[in-house]
């Protein structure tokens, strides 16, 4: 089995901490290929390439995937998830804007928050509130998981993942970013 991990990179940088963490949950799962799609990502994929357990290191280099749009993203994971059983992204509000979109086009469902992976295709979330916790089993050919990291300790460092530029999927345009404003 392989595992198509989205990497958290923010401005060009790896969220480190996520990206670690997600790593390790996603190990047990199959040989770990991280995607980093951002515009300047080239130090985030390098950076991912020393994480302890990635086999591979993807870097989609391309201002479409700048500001974390769900619709340009999505298009490039479908675009390579033939070869991927797993689809993993740290639950961050990126990875949630982005996978529910990727399932949607690839019918399948997401399982979010995962705090524990059982099997290859079973795993653990909480539930109301984090008072209950669910066992949730998916028959769904591609699995698409998000994965609370703070129950996941981080990978070291000690990998030399190749890295590997890939083109851009393309921009479908359905949506734009205008600004970033507080």
């Amino acid at each position: 089995m392989a595992v198509l991990l989205l990497a958290e990179v923010v401005g060009g940088e790896l969220s480190v901490d996520a990206t670690a963490k997600a790593v390790t949950a996603a190990k047990p799962l199959g040989d770990v290929t991280v995607l980093c799609a951002s515009a300047g990502c080239g130090g985030a994929a390098e950076a991912a390439a020393k994480l302890d357990g990635v086999s591979k290191v993807l870097c989609a280099d391309d201002a479409a995937y700048g500001n974390g749009l769900a619709e340009p993203v999505s298009d490039l994971i479908i675009s390579l998830a033939g070869d991927y059983e797993h689809i993993v992204a740290p639950s961050t509000a990126t990875a949630k804007n982005i996978l529910p979109r990727t399932a949607a086009l690839l019918d399948a469902m997401v399982i979010s928050d995962v705090t524990a992976v059982i099997d290859g295709a079973t795993f653990e979330r909480p539930i109301y509130a984090g008072n209950a916790i669910q066992t949730v089993q998916s028959g769904d050919g591609k699995k698409i998981i998000t994965v609370r990291t703070a129950n996941f300790d981080a990978a070291g460092e000690g990998g030399s993942a190749s890295v590997e530029k890939i083109d851009a999927a393309g921009n479908p345009d359905l949506s734009e970013w205008v600004e970033d404003k507080v």
